[in-house]
């Protein structure tokens, strides 16, 4: 069972000379945002109470320029590994059949992009940080350069790679890449995530920054790490809710080993099912029925279909929003999840959810 007691949390700020100071004991309080889009990277709002006059400038006066948040909870995690939950899979070596994992860890890593002192009340400061992860990748990298004849995706990713070096960012996962080439050179000049979207569309992918990292996922592809069980036990706040569009929506005590493009495995009896529309409703020409279609149920005979819900209860998370308060009660993620194969989370207007 998770052992989802006494809270751990932990503040890394870092300066330009790799020193790093650590709190850990203040109230703060923060709000991270981290979606499966290109189109943004994570973000996070943190505000940090009653520091000293010395550390609040120095935060202030741009000495300290990166900021980690560490959270969770003491004790272990409940997880399984993709194989005993019933997936195929392919992981790394030594990564595969580790459960248990540390229930408290890294939920955020990132260059501080503004900072401010504000007044709680008469009695209590704070600094307010708004930090983003790889903002200096995400914004300033830009490409020049021109592919000779005969290229294919993977000297493509090789060229964008170069350019996000620059800024200290390495590749993270790579999809398996179409093998084909181009018979005609290809000339790049522009920012270079713009092009790492073209490249991902190449790829029937989707790519995002993360911990200094390019991730770039397939459809329903997951990271491979160990599925995270959730239940009433293991930090399950109230019951998963099944929207029109936007997946399956959860809320659960935060836990680390959950991250976007991993795995969590809920009862799918406990998903409280969505009420279908007004217009679907008035349209169809019966009684709706559900049916399972590769493992996933669905509606038959409606145009808006609610997310499906996976008969195994295992989903692929697709966005989190952490809300974190050390001196009060607000200390969970919010997560948009879909089921492996699920058809009615297409839409670009879904992808963009967040």
């Amino acid at each position: 069972m998770s052992q989802n007691w006494l809270r751990h949390f932990e503040i890394r700020l870092t300066n330009k000379n790799g020193d790093v100071i650590t709190l850990s004991d203040f109230k703060a309080t923060f709000q991270i945002s981290w979606f499966n889009l290109s189109t943004e990277t994570r973000i996070a709002d943190i505000k940090i109470y009653n520091l000293s006059d010395d550390t609040s400038n120095k935060i202030l006066g741009t000495e300290y320029n990166k900021i980690e948040l560490v959270a969770g909870y003491d004790g272990l995690a409940d997880t399984v590994s993709a194989s005993q939950a019933g997936i195929a899979t392919s992981v790394p070596a030594g990564k595969e059949g580790q459960t248990g994992g540390q229930n408290f860890g890294t939920i955020f890593n990132g260059e501080i992009v503004f900072s401010l002192k504000g007044r709680e009340n008469p009695t209590d400061t704070y600094i307010r940080i708004q930090a983003e992860d790889s903002h200096q990748a995400f914004v300033y990298a830009t490409i020049s350069q021109t592919i000779s004849a005969g290229w294919g995706p993977v000297d493509y990713h090789l060229a964008l790679m170069k350019s996000f070096n620059e800024y200290g960012v390495v590749a993270g996962n790579i999809p398996e890449m179409p093998e084909i080439k181009f018979p005609r050179a290809k000339t790049m000049f522009g920012s270079t995530r713009h092009y790492m979207d073209n490249l991902a569309a190449m790829c029937d992918a989707r790519w995002m920054l993360v911990d200094g990292k390019v991730e770039m996922y397939k459809e329903n592809e997951h990271n491979g790490n160990p599925v995270v069980v959730l239940n009433s036990q293991t930090g399950l706040i109230g019951m998963p809710q099944q929207t029109i569009g936007n997946g399956i929506n959860v809320r659960c005590l935060i836990n680390p080993n959950i991250t976007v493009n991993g795995l969590i495995q809920l009862d799918q009896k406990s998903v409280y099912q969505a009420a279908l529309n007004e217009n679907d409703v008035a349209m169809s020409r019966g009684r709706v029925t559900t049916e399972t279609v590769d493992g996933n149920i669905y509606q038959s005979g409606i145009l808006s279909q609610p997310s499906s819900i996976a008969t195994d209860g295992v989903y692929i998370v697709n966005g989190i929003v952490y809300t974190g308060d050390t001196r009060g009660q607000a200390w969970y993620m919010d997560l948009m999840c879909y089921a492996r194969g699920d058809q009615t989370l297409r839409s670009q207007a879904s992808l963009n959810v967040g």
